[in-house]
């Protein structure tokens, strides 16, 4: 209960579980996040243990491809949760897990202020003030926003897929609407995701059995999307282009659920492009919620 100031007691359990009954990875709260809250510390602990083993054969699938297996001073970084760099030996699964989103940040952030900088170099009015930055990075699942200004904005407890994790990470708002948001028309509402088509077996026009209508389809019906221009690496043998068709006849579907519903309330029948619209407009009014939020 009081490991993060007296970790003797778990590092014991930990001398137990791999000496004698054998662990390759054990997990201790004391060392994931020495920080009071017996049942948070606790629930990091948990997800660093079961992400842990994930990311060692990872790394040692990573450093297989390199000669000596990166033995001979050779200095490897990863990026953590929180902008910063961590050695090989000490990434964790607990301060990895919006390591992806968090890369994006740094990134945009150097990037911008270079172009700023540029900018005011080239300008003799500026005032040579920097100004905020927004971070958008829209995924096949979830969307991810952020706020930059003077400097990087950290929390150290947050909420994910249910589970309290209390773990030094950039502010970054996560929402559950991207390319693989599955389409839905509710309580005659349209809604949009949480749930996700995945990349198996994907949106609709991805021709694998079993697809889900999803904004990536949506953006195909209304033209925003080009197949001439997509690679053909859809179907069943991986060769194939994005098939319109299929998504234009699951629109059409949806729509007469949606026309048939709204005829005993008096709405006029809409169209299938003016139904994808209709979802696509949901998308993004939950995509510009965090960035109201930050702002």
């Amino acid at each position: 209960m009081h490991a993060y100031a007296f970790p003797d007691h778990e590092q014991a359990i930990e001398k137990v579980a791999r000496e004698e009954f054998g662990f390759e990875q054990v997990s201790i709260s004391s060392r994931v996040m020495q920080r009071v809250k017996l049942v948070k510390r606790g629930q990091t602990c948990c997800v660093d243990a079961y992400l842990n083993p994930h990311i060692h054969r990872y790394l040692q699938s990573f450093i297989s491809g390199f000669d000596d297996n990166l033995q001979t001073n050779v200095k490897v970084f990863f990026m953590q949760s929180d902008g910063g760099l961590a050695p090989l030996n000490s990434f964790t699964g607990s301060k990895a897990i919006l390591s992806g989103p968090a890369g994006g940040v740094v990134g945009y952030v150097t990037t911008s202020l270079l172009s700023q900088k540029m900018a005011h170099e080239e300008s003799k009015t500026s005032d040579g003030k920097l100004r905020p930055v927004i971070g958008f990075d829209m995924g096949g699942t979830s969307t991810d926003v952020s706020r930059f200004h003077e400097t990087f904005e950290h929390i150290f407890e947050t909420e994910i897929a249910g589970t309290s994790i209390q773990a030094p990470q950039l502010h970054i708002n996560t929402v559950a609407a991207g390319g693989g948001s599955r389409l839905f028309f509710e309580n005659g509402l349209y809604k949009v995701g949480p749930e996700s088509a995945g990349a198996d077996p994907g949106p609709v026009c991805y021709r694998k059995p079993g697809g889900m209508l999803a904004i990536t389809d949506a953006n195909l019906l209304l033209g925003r999307l080009l197949p001439d221009f997509f690679p053909k690496i859809f179907g069943p043998n991986e060769n194939e282009a994005l098939d319109k068709d299929a998504t234009l006849q699951q629109f059409e579907l949806l729509t007469n659920q949606i026309n048939q519903e709204n005829a005993l309330h008096g709405v006029k029948p809409l169209t299938v492009f003016e139904v994808a619209l209709g979802f696509i407009k949901v998308a993004n009014e939950a995509m510009s919620r965090p960035i109201r939020t930050l702002t």
